[in-house]
């Protein structure tokens, strides 16, 4: 009841405007007070009926009751010290110009330090020289340098999570290493990071034809996932880059720096045991290393009826040549290619002396239908030459021989 009163009251006080932080803490100083007040007094009364009830135990068994008393253990500290995140995130340190545009209004409005800012709210920085920094919760802070700009989600009252979405520029992330799985999440039109703790920093920018983002994981770890890849153990100091367009059909992720674990969806497959006979529909992933130099592409296709999405998983080595190809329909295990690029130099070797080979055989087809052709026709020739006379005339007779 205490922790509604006092949502309330924060909610009630913002009111889609900021407030100050000193403002703030008044109010929830005010109501933690009121609060420890009348817990107080019920503790008083409960305090002083142990002890009667000390009293009266302590006439029978003497000294032992008091030994037990005073080693009793103390109480455990309350809900606010274990928080993770404040209710508004409040605008911490600022160092030059930025605007804030609050949830629902159009026009920017100059960002003041010290003020709590509504969830929904969108922050941008002017100039080269500012340096912003918003606090989520005690240890938990979003920091920009420099131009850029991002945005937190609109969330209900009581929400534990918080989320960040990308705009544009450098954003670095500054989180505690005891975080809870999920709690905090940075997102874009085409990944999500989750189970970021540490420190991490994300170059955002939108160009013609889609969106590019640089993530680097500078301390801890952290994971992302897309539509159909994830990279569930990003460590420090890796970092890599996802291109996506602007309708999403294609993503396209290059290693920067280390080596990146990726798990790439292969659609399902239908797997037999021969052991009991039962036929089961499992997903298939294919495990990548993306390596500096290394890519990996994903196309797809939007069907004409349904829902069910074609998709083209492809990986590249560091010198651009294709190691695999699988082909699929979402949800579909009968519609699955299954690997389809050489994995092996051996392999794609071989594959190019079976290609050779099925030239060569072509060319020989294609060279023994002509040799047929040309033959066909000097037998042609040869009886048309035999049934006809001198004067080229039918072997029928002359055309003196009808009459007209």
């Amino acid at each position: 009841m205490k922790s509604l009163i006092r949502i309330l009251a924060v909610t009630a006080a913002v009111v889609s405007l900021g407030v100050r932080a000193d403002d703030t803490d008044d109010l929830l100083a005010d109501l933690d007070d009121a609060g420890s007040t009348s817990s107080s007094d019920s503790a008083s009364e409960t305090a002083s009926a142990g002890d009667d009830a000390g009293e009266a135990v302590s006439d029978d068994e003497g000294e032992e009751v008091s030994d037990d008393a005073e080693g009793a253990p103390s109480k455990p500290a309350g809900k606010a010290s274990a928080k993770i995140f404040h209710v508004l995130p409040l605008c911490r340190e600022l160092e030059g110009a930025a605007e804030v545009q609050l949830p629902g209004v159009t026009e920017w409005k100059t960002v003041e330090e010290g003020k709590y800012y509504p969830l929904g709210s969108t922050y941008r920085t002017l100039g080269v020289d500012a340096n912003l920094t918003i606090e989520f919760g005690p240890e938990s802070f979003v920091v920009v340098k420099g131009i850029g700009a991002f945005a937190t989600r609109v969330q209900k009252i009581g929400e534990k999570t918080r989320s960040v979405i990308l705009v544009s520029g450098t954003i670095t992330l500054k989180l505690p290493t005891n975080l809870p799985d999920g709690s905090f999440t940075v997102a874009a039109p085409g990944f999500t990071v989750v189970s970021a703790i540490g420190e991490s920093r994300y170059t955002y920018s939108k160009n013609g034809d889609g969106d590019e983002a640089v993530i680097r994981c500078v301390t801890q770890t952290m994971s992302v996932e897309g539509p159909h890849f994830k990279a569930p153990s990003m460590r420090a100091a890796n970092e890599i880059r996802i291109r996506t367009s602007q309708d999403q059909l294609v993503t396209a992720l290059y290693g920067s720096r280390g080596d990146v674990l990726l798990k790439l969806d292969q659609g399902l497959v239908a797997n037999k045991d021969f052991g009991t006979g039962e036929t089961k529909i499992e997903p298939k992933v294919l495990d990548w290393k993306l390596s500096p130099r290394t890519a990996v592409r994903i196309h797809r296709a939007k069907p004409a009826i349904g829902k069910n999405m074609a998709v083209t998983v492809m990986t590249f080595d560091s010198r651009g040549q294709l190691r695999n190809r699988c082909a699929f329909a979402e949800n579909r295990y009968e519609v699955n290619s299954g690997e389809l690029g050489p994995t092996s130099k051996k392999e794609r070797e071989e594959l190019a002396k079976r290609a050779a080979a099925a030239a060569e055989s072509l060319k020989a087809d294609v060279d023994a239908a002509a040799t047929q052709e040309a033959d066909a026709t000097d037998v042609s020739d040869a009886s048309d030459d035999a049934g006809s006379d001198g004067d080229g005339q039918s072997s029928g007779g002359s055309d003196d021989s009808f009459e007209f």
